[in-house]
């Protein structure tokens, strides 16, 4: 039996493969099927099943399944029944389905070499995983990996002529992400030429989306009741029957690429829906013309090195959409290249690379994050462009900065033999202009009129008040459970305390998951070198409630609960609000029944009845309290010309902190919002999924309704809305009326935006995490930490950057 070589595309809705044999290339069935989902699914067994059998199995348990695993590599593990699943683990289950059918025809024989394609901006982080996902499946086989473009130009290449030293642009539409390139050929080989182009928000998945939403919108008025349950209701049936729409609304948009109609019928509510392809085109024209616009950018940036084009190959499922050839031909012509299937392009171009055993010789940049472009025999010869990820280092070694007043600070590592240490930075020029040696700071906050600092020294936690010139003016010690959190306005500063560690709780004991404890305040003056040490003042037990991400985690509080919440400054009026979660029960015995820390007994809580307590605390140790006791639970309050905006479970209000608010707009169901008041203006920002966070939504306020300026299914903000973490805060400052807010993709990318009322403007996107921290004369100072990726937070030093606005 001949050796035989597999190439794989493993896409973030299908994967496909195919298999060499000598000079013979052909598509790898798997169940008969030409592409199969690239679900993942794990069962109550606890063994991870691929393909179009966990697509069947998701109806059953939605709750075990991920459509797209792709999108976790690189990110954090995703969780499917409550348990973390790696995305090596997933990437590995997909191409076990391949290499098994391929050993089928083989008598049992594994590839002697293996080919996987992936993104072209995927950095080397990303593409490890990718290689140890192959290793766990096929470990004796020669693997190798290249990017999608390459793959797609070099099965073209087979059917087309493209002439000695010819260029080729390749677009690619895929289920999750947009991705365009120039390559420039020399036989069989190509190398990408210029800077390749992308969009991680537009796909066949954001379009399945839209489609979604549109027979969600005939759902709501036939059927109210029931499509309520489906975007709202948990329970295992009703997302079941979420997914079995979001399925339809997929069969929908593939019909619509041979028909003019699609009608779906859905089960569930006994009811059709319909879609015209004009509605679609309606739907979907916008992202059609951002992507013809990057390739034709992409095209530019190229043809600035050599010769113009010899085609355009259209790569990726979404690609078959008409709308998309019609507007590529309508600017190219005959220029534009299709395949039957462009799935299967990719997958047919890596098992002719596959079956290439000579080792790849000199591999090009794939554009800023790097890795491997292709088999190439020499880079072309171009002058190198500037490197635009260049970024003006002012500190290193930063572990958070923040700004106040005009002033900027920055917290320093500690040095070997030396303690942490804090530094002001000069607005003018960016760069320190004094420094305090501390022992190990824990916490700090900043105002115009001082600072408030948390320093540990052996077993002790010591309060400090810091002037503005980094003069310590006072300090006390304080006895807290865990770190104090701290809270600085005007020549005020407050101390949230716990006199004991929190008790951590569980649906072991009938609670919620989660902790309970004791709060306690300290208030102190920022200004005054007499301070006196003002004794804690109780504001009572409280029990925070949180998303079980995998039954150790204690992070993101449960947005659909009656959830203490973290400390969190006023904003428009003196002082800061919190909020204390309240239970009683039918407590086990020897637990109190309505203190949430009387946890001494070993049975059950039985009966319970939550509410919370909204404190506020003004300067005096002015401490106030009420009752909010309905089921519209709250979350965040910012005081803002004269009102109170507050984020609950039902969404973002406008109206008084005991209830009965005014809604602006609903909190999407498995989603998180929040306010964040700048000057006379106010905003808004949302993501539509917690875990793992993804789908950024801003809006500013107008005339008592809320105008959107910026919606991106599949970008990331940076940090997260609900975390308790403070290293996980949003990444977001304040200018004026305007604000800074950073943003990622699935390109390892950090993108700066600047929101104004107007909209929103990218001011620069660089490699690993990018984080504004203050806005000076100059520009913009940021935190820089180019080995971490963009997402929810980060735990190593950084290097503050300036950046020219």
């Amino acid at each position: 039996m001949p050796d035989w070589s597999l190439g794989a595309d493993l896409g973030t809705s299908f994967s496909a493969a195919a298999f060499a044999v000598g000079d013979g290339v052909e598509v790898l069935e798997v169940g008969r099927e030409r592409r199969i989902p690239s679900t993942v699914l794990l069962d109550d067994s606890g063994r991870l099943v691929a393909g179009g059998l966990a697509q069947r199995l998701t109806g059953r348990s939605p709750e075990r399944a991920e459509r797209n695993p792709k999108r976790y590599v690189g990110r954090g593990p995703m969780l499917l029944g409550g348990t973390p699943v790696e995305a090596r683990e997933a990437m590995a289950a997909l191409l076990e389905l391949f290499v098994a059918e391929g050993r089928a025809r083989f008598d049992g024989a594994y590839p002697a070499s293996v080919v996987l394609t992936h993104p072209v901006a995927w950095d080397e982080q990303r593409q490890a995983i990718l290689r140890a996902a192959a290793e766990m499946v096929v470990p004796r086989a020669e693997v190798r990996l290249v990017t999608e473009p390459v793959a797609a130009a070099v099965h073209y290449a087979g059917s087309h002529s493209l002439g000695r030293d010819g260029r080729v642009a390749v677009y690619d539409l895929g289920g999750g992400t947009f991705d365009s390139a120039v390559l420039a050929s020399e036989g069989e080989l190509f190398t990408v030429v210029g800077r390749p182009g992308g969009d991680d928000e537009i796909g066949g998945e954001a379009f399945d989306e839209r489609v979604y939403a549109h027979f969600g919108a005939q759902l709501a008025e036939r059927v109210p009741e029931w499509w309520a349950q489906v975007t709202s209701n948990p329970e295992r049936r009703w997302l079941a029957a979420a997914a079995d729409l979001l399925t339809e609304a997929r069969a929908a948009k593939e019909t619509l690429s041979e028909y003019d109609t699609a009608s779906q019928y859905v089960s569930g509510a006994d009811v059709d829906v319909e879609i015209s392809r004009a509605e679609f085109e309606n739907l979907i024209g916008n992202d059609v013309l951002r992507t013809a616009d990057t390739l034709d950018e992409t095209i530019r940036q190229a043809n600035g090195m050599g010769s113009g084009l010899t085609g355009i190959f259209l790569t990726g499922g979404a690609s078959r959409i008409p709308l998309v050839q019609q507007t590529l031909r309508a600017r190219h012509g005959d220029l534009v290249r299709t395949w039957g299937d462009p799935k299967i392009v990719v997958a047919l171009g890596a098992a002719r690379l596959a079956a290439t055993h000579a080792p790849p010789a000199a591999t090009a940049k794939a554009g800023p994050s790097g890795g491997d472009t292709g088999f190439v025999a020499k880079a072309p010869a171009v002058p190198p462009l500037p490197d635009p990820d260049r970024l003006d280092v002012r500190l290193e070694g930063v572990l958070e900065a923040r700004g106040a007043g005009g002033e900027v600070y920055a917290w320093c590592a500690a040095r070997p033999g030396e303690g942490s240490t804090l530094q002001r930075i000069d607005p003018e020029r960016g760069v320190p202009d004094r420094q305090l040696m501390l022992t190990m700071v824990l916490r700090w906050a900043v105002s115009p009129d001082g600072l408030l600092v948390a320093d540990r020294a052996g077993p002790t936690t010591y309060l400090h008040t810091l002037s503005p010139e980094l003069v310590i003016r006072s300090t006390r010690p304080v006895i807290s459970g865990r770190p104090p959190v701290l809270v600085a306005d005007g020549p005020t500063g407050w101390a949230f305390v716990t006199p004991r560690q929190p008790a951590p709780v569980g649906n072991n004991m009938g609670l919620p998951w989660g902790e309970t404890g004791a709060l306690s305040v300290i208030e102190t003056n920022l200004t005054s070198v007499f301070a006196q040490d003002a004794p804690p003042v109780s504001l009572g037990d409280s029990a925070h409630w949180y998303v079980n991400e995998n039954n150790a985690v204690r992070r993101l509080l449960d947005q659909d609960s009656p959830t203490g919440s973290m400390p969190m400054m006023s904003v428009g009026k003196e002082g800061c609000v919190v909020v204390l979660g309240q239970y009683s029960s039918k407590a086990p015995l020897g637990a109190s029944s309505s203190r949430p820390g009387g946890l001494s007994g070993s049975g059950r809580h039985q009966n319970v009845r939550p509410w919370q307590v909204i404190c506020t605390v003004r300067p005096g140790s002015d401490v106030r309290h009420s009752n909010r006791r309905e089921s519209n639970w709250l979350y965040q309050a910012v005081h803002h010309a004269g009102r109170w905006y507050v984020a609950t479970a039902t969404g973002l209000e406008v109206g008084a902190l005991e209830g009965n608010g005014e809604l602006l707009t609903a909190r999407p169901r498995a989603g998180a919002m929040r306010w964040f008041a700048a000057g006379q203006r106010i905003y808004a920002i949302g993501v539509e999924q917690v875990v793992p966070s993804r789908g950024v939504w801003i809006a500013v306020l107008e005339n008592g309704a809320l105008r959107p300026l910026l919606h991106e299914p599949r970008t990331v903000l940076l940090g997260h809305l609900t975390s308790t973490y403070v290293n996980e805060r949003p990444c977001v400052v304040v200018d004026g009326d305007t604000l800074w807010v950073a943003v990622s993709g699935e390109n390892g990318r950090t993108r700066i935006l600047h929101v104004t009322p107007d909209g929103t403007r990218e001011l620069r996107s660089a490699p690993g995490w990018l984080e504004p921290v203050a806005r000076i004369p100059s520009g913009l100072l940021c935190l820089h930490a180019l080995e971490t990726r963009p997402g929810e937070g980060r735990q190593q030093a950084t290097r503050l950057v300036h950046l020219p606005v």
